[in-house]
């Protein structure tokens, strides 16, 4: 490999260690906004690369003016990040004066990248910058301002889970007045169904099978509810894997 490259193949990586940073710390500022972890995961290593977002998680970000001047900040650093890397890149291989300096050279940036990825995203690593990025984030950009989120890990135990309900489900078919989870002293915040959300379903509001309930309270109080939760029968199969007929009916005894 030319002497030229070295210096190129440094820088690169480099930049990419930088990257990776700058991901983990719009995640962080992206939590600092009431986001949950995973979804701000998502939501930065997305605008850093570009690839966009569904429906869901454009309204998301949206909704809020922080999380837009966060994400317009990633995705006008992954474009510079973008341009940085394919000059580099040309004029590595430019100066490349043998040819089999070329797949060597790919060779060692390749294996180059992924020793920098796993090294700054090592456990450890990952949590002194995290709590380096939110001490700062809190500080200088305030971006503390998340009520929501603080009420909803006060108290030790109470958080936020999804419950599916099946056809066998007791809350099927019932409204949410009759469907026990006030009484279970749970909160319902939400009633998703298919593609569509329910915010703040009201009490007349119709529990189907197959919605998924977001409740907050006790954790588990929701476990109980879901191991109580009666599973559907499994159809009858015969030897064949295949489903049993129907049994005939039998008739009554008095020939009708």
């Amino acid at each position: 490999m030319s002497v030229i490259s070295l210096p190129l193949v440094g820088l690169m990586l480099l930049v990419v260690g930088i990257t990776v940073l700058v991901v983990k710390a719009g995640a962080m500022a992206l939590r600092l906004t009431g986001m949950d972890a995973r979804r701000a995961d998502f939501q930065a290593l997305s605008a850093v690369t570009g690839t966009g977002f569904t429906t869901r998680e454009a309204e998301l970000v949206m909704a809020d003016p922080r999380r837009r001047r966060i994400v317009s900040a990633l995705m006008i650093f992954g474009n510079v990040v973008l341009v940085t890397l394919v000059g580099l890149m040309v004029g590595s291989f430019a100066g490349a004066r043998e040819q089999y300096e070329v797949p060597l050279y790919a060779l060692v940036l390749v294996i180059g990248v992924y020793v920098v990825y796993r090294v700054l995203t090592a456990r450890g690593v990952v949590r002194r910058w995290d709590r380096w990025v939110d001490e700062r984030l809190r500080k200088r950009l305030r971006l503390k301002e998340h009520p929501f989120a603080e009420m909803l890990t006060l108290a030790p135990g109470y958080g936020v889970a999804e419950l599916r309900v099946e056809a066998s489900s007791p809350f099927a078919g019932k409204t949410l007045a009759r469907s026990g989870f006030r009484e279970a002293g749970l909160l319902v915040l939400a009633i998703r169904r298919e593609e569509r959300v329910m915010p703040t379903p009201a009490a007349e509001d119709i529990i189907r099978s197959g919605d998924t309930v977001i409740c907050y309270g006790d954790l588990e109080r929701m476990h109980t509810l879901v191991r109580e939760t009666p599973e559907a029968p499994a159809p009858s199969r015969d030897r064949h894997g295949d489903a049993g007929p129907e049994e005939p009916a039998t008739p009554s005894d008095d020939g009708a």
